[in-house]
């Protein structure tokens, strides 16, 4: 699925989210605690738009490494690029500054893994950022929300030939958590300020939390 949805994901993104989806990736970037000359790991990397976002902060003297399942997203990427599983990321403890993570929490076999290995790979004092679709919270916002993103997405979708991919993608929300149960999740996997912050009235969410450096 996501190799057929390759060629227009981005574009697809840029349309279903009116524009938002860089700014919504620049506030992930942000809430990692990013600063020029870091080691960045963006997991579940797509096509590198959030890679794009990180590059721009850490300066030509960082490194920001993409890793994704999916050969034929990473090969619309630029940059250092890693075929891997996010569930078993192929690198050694505190090797990064900070990880992040866009929009894949909801699609991934274990999300407590996946986080758990963002932490793993984080260095102490490091951040950890993960971006996510989000349901407003407040009444009329969540139905408008609910009847663009299941009714107005898939045909929006479907007229790129994406159809039943993004009603797998529109439908995939219901596996993601509560926002207070990713909060406590990465709580235990030892992250500390951890908090969670709305974009765009609630339509979607990023949550960020840090290692402490004892």
């Amino acid at each position: 699925m996501f190799t057929d949805l390759a060629p227009d994901y981005d574009r697809l993104n840029g349309v279903l989210t009116l524009g938002q989806v860089a700014r919504w990736r620049r506030a992930m970037v942000r809430a990692a605690g990013i600063r020029r000359g870091h080691r960045v790991v963006d997991v579940c990397a797509g096509t590198g738009a959030s890679l794009v976002a990180v590059r721009e902060m850490i300066g030509a003297e960082g490194l920001a490494v993409g890793v994704d399942f999916t050969s034929a997203m990473l090969a619309r990427a630029t940059g250092h690029r890693v075929l891997g599983d996010a569930l078993r990321l192929p690198f050694g403890d505190g090797v990064f500054h900070a990880a992040v993570s866009a929009f894949a929490l909801r699609d991934v076999a274990d999300q407590r893994a996946c986080v758990a290995e963002m932490v793993r790979v984080t260095r102490p004092g490091g951040g950890v950022a993960i971006l996510e679709v989000g349901r407003p919270r407040r009444q009329p916002l969540r139905a408008g929300f609910d009847l663009w993103f299941r009714g107005a997405v898939p045909r929006i979708g479907a007229a790129f030939g994406q159809g039943e991919a993004h009603r797998f993608l529109a439908r995939s929300i219901a596996y993601l958590p509560e926002p207070d149960a990713i909060l406590d999740m990465m709580r235990e996997l030892g992250l500390v300020d951890v908090e969670t912050r709305d974009l765009t009235l609630g339509a979607a969410r990023v949550f960020r939390g840090r290692l402490t450096t004892g």
